[in-house]
């Protein structure tokens, strides 16, 4: 068994066909049916069922040969840098993260800054994805980790909480919600509301809450963007729900902002890494990083 076999055969399994696996590891088709078969013969079973004309899936012992190969391949591919590493260099070294616009922003600027000062010569790579994507590229490898929030987390995946903030309203310090004492579910919907966009995972969590007390709301706005919500909310075009994180203290100069978390709970964010997968020492630095500078209590 060579790992040019295992390459191949991961290939296969990720893009479901033979053609596109032969492009993404530039090598020819005949060479990677000639790999699969060589595996296949060599492990007296059948690692691919055919389900189209083109396209393939794995059989049960193909996903057991996936399990046990991932890991193994993505290790023996990092061993040059790894030996690197160990000597001091990080010249080569790169971290990929996979994670939200809004951490980006809001979370990430001064982490980034410290760990620079720390390996200088590490490249950072972050990649802008969806809470779906973000799981696939760890999953695949082609993220060191990711950092998003999650519901449901894969059982072979780490998932480390480091961050849980309020959930407030936030509103134009002239509109009539601000007068009012106790502000509840009932008082929010109605107003118009200035929300993220209906695939969001904090969309999805402000409808259910609102589902739960069979309330109905109006859309003012739907943006993409925390920002913007900020924008439209200062010029009374509406009210929202949104993380503590995103309201700086210079926005509470010109925002009403009043906690809301014992209707819409905490907002939670965590880092997201494979559980057989070693970690380099800069990505397990900036980790703990953003550990560091998290609130998880």
């Amino acid at each position: 068994m060579e790992i040019q076999q295992l390459k191949g055969f991961l290939a296969v399994a990720r893009y479901q066909n033979f053609t596109i696996a032969a492009r993404k590891t530039q090598r020819t088709q005949p060479t990677i049916s000639l790999q699969i078969k060589a595996l296949e013969d060599e492990l007296g079973v059948k690692l691919f069922e055919r389900v189209g004309s083109k396209q393939v899936t794995l059989t049960t012992e193909g996903q057991i040969l996936q399990r046990i190969a991932a890991p193994l391949v993505q290790e023996f591919m990092q061993i040059s840098m790894r030996f690197r590493e160990a000597q001091g260099v990080y010249e080569s070294s790169t971290v990929c993260i996979a994670t939200h616009s809004s951490i980006m922003v809001y979370m990430l600027p001064n982490i980034i800054k410290q760990f620079s000062k720390n390996y200088p010569d590490c490249q950072l790579k972050i990649l802008n994805r969806n809470q779906d994507q973000i799981v696939e590229m760890v999953e695949n490898g082609e993220a060191d980790f990711g950092v998003t929030s999650l519901d449901s987390v894969p059982a072979h995946m780490h998932y480390r909480i480091f961050n849980k903030v309020n959930r407030i309203l936030i509103a134009n310090h002239d509109h009539p919600i601000v007068k009012k004492s106790q502000i509840t579910l009932s008082d929010i919907a109605a107003y118009p509301l200035i929300l993220p966009t209906p695939e969001s995972s904090s969309r999805k969590m402000i409808d259910l809450e609102f589902e739960r007390e069979n309330l109905e709301y109006t859309i003012a706005m739907e943006v993409v963007g925390r920002s913007a919500i900020k924008t439209y909310v200062g010029m009374g075009f509406g009210i929202s729900i949104i993380n503590e994180y995103y309201v700086s203290n210079e926005d509470k100069k010109t925002l009403f902002v009043k906690n809301m978390s014992r209707y819409f709970g905490k907002a939670e964010t965590g880092i997201l890494y494979k559980k057989n997968r070693t970690l380099s020492s800069p990505a397990q630095t900036f980790i703990e990083l953003i550990c560091k500078n998290g609130q998880a209590n």
